[in-house]
């Protein structure tokens, strides 16, 4: 069903493509500052890449690590450095969050079958940026405090911290829907509503997640083993120049497979948000359909 929307709305299917290239170029804006900051020297001499690098890195005095693999200092991070780190760190979740709230937005649209565009998710995820620009900084320090948890527990304590990670993970599936369908929403009620609706339904958004991958898993197993025995074909009858075709189009075929999964994966969790939410189907899902993959726990 979630493949039929696609196929319905092939406009989905330019998200991923656009936003991953518009991302690239934002980053690209923000890192080329850095890199171009004036040395003294040309661009075109190292004398001026030394001193880039040298604003950016200084030796400190050497870690476990370093000693038990018989260095006498480390590499580290300057103040510099570190502050460009930690913008970018955010830059890139706000880019990746706008851009999410862009897609789900249009998803919705073809849910409810009206047209659908990547300049109108755009357009209104601009009209969210001050509740994506909050979020993006909520979930921006808990990813940097876990973070730092992790590195600073020994071996049994960052497993506690990893598994804190993966309930924040978990408790975070629906944010990006929250944050469409309801305005002017703060990053704690989004979290709040995002974790009610997977406490009343717990696992299910999961297993469906899981459905969709093991379809993934046994599409490319299938195609492996067509693609061992064009190889073993090839190589038996020496037909390289068609051993090498099989190749290229099971390599094309994987990629552009795993692709539209990606987007499917995408319409498959807002078709469950909008269901538990408010009781809605989509085009193509049918309350029985849905009904099944939403369990109400008492």
């Amino acid at each position: 069903a979630s493949f039929g929307v696609m196929s319905r709305n092939k406009s989905l299917l330019l998200f991923p493509i656009t936003t991953a290239a518009l991302t690239i170029f934002i980053g690209s804006l923000f890192l080329t500052p850095i890199v171009l900051q004036p040395s003294g020297h040309s661009y075109s001499q190292s004398a001026h890449w030394k001193e880039v690098g040298s604003r950016l890195f200084v030796e400190g005095e050497p870690t476990a690590r370093d000693l038990a693999k018989g260095r006498t200092s480390s590499l580290q991070l300057t103040t510099q450095a570190k502050a460009c780190g930690v913008l970018f760190y955010f830059l890139s979740m706000f880019l990746a969050t706008f851009f999410n709230v862009a897609f789900v937005h249009e998803i919705m649209n073809a849910l409810k079958g009206e047209p659908v565009s990547v300049a109108s998710g755009i357009r209104f995820a601009g009209t969210r940026i001050r509740v994506i620009l909050m979020w993006t900084l909520f979930a921006g320090v808990v990813g940097m405090l876990i973070a730092q948890l992790e590195r600073k527990f020994g071996m049994f304590g960052s497993w506690v911290v990893r598994l804190l990670g993966a309930a924040w993970s978990v408790a975070s599936v629906f944010v990006i829907p929250v944050l469409v369908v309801q305005e002017n929403i703060g990053p704690l009620e989004a979290l709040r509503s995002s974790a009610a609706l997977i406490k009343k339904t717990w696992g299910e958004a999961l297993g469906g997640y899981a459905g969709l991958q093991l379809g993934g898993i046994v599409t490319m197993f299938a195609t492996i083993l067509l693609l061992g025995g064009s190889v073993y074909l090839g190589v038996a009858h020496q037909q390289w120049k068609l051993m090498a075709a099989g190749f290229a189009s099971w390599f094309v075929f994987i990629v552009a497979f795993s692709y539209a999964l990606s987007v499917a994966s995408q319409v498959y969790l807002c078709i469950l948000y909008q269901y538990a939410a408010a009781g809605k189907t989509g085009e193509g899902f049918t309350p029985d359909m849905l009904g099944s993959a939403w369990t109400p726990k008492s």
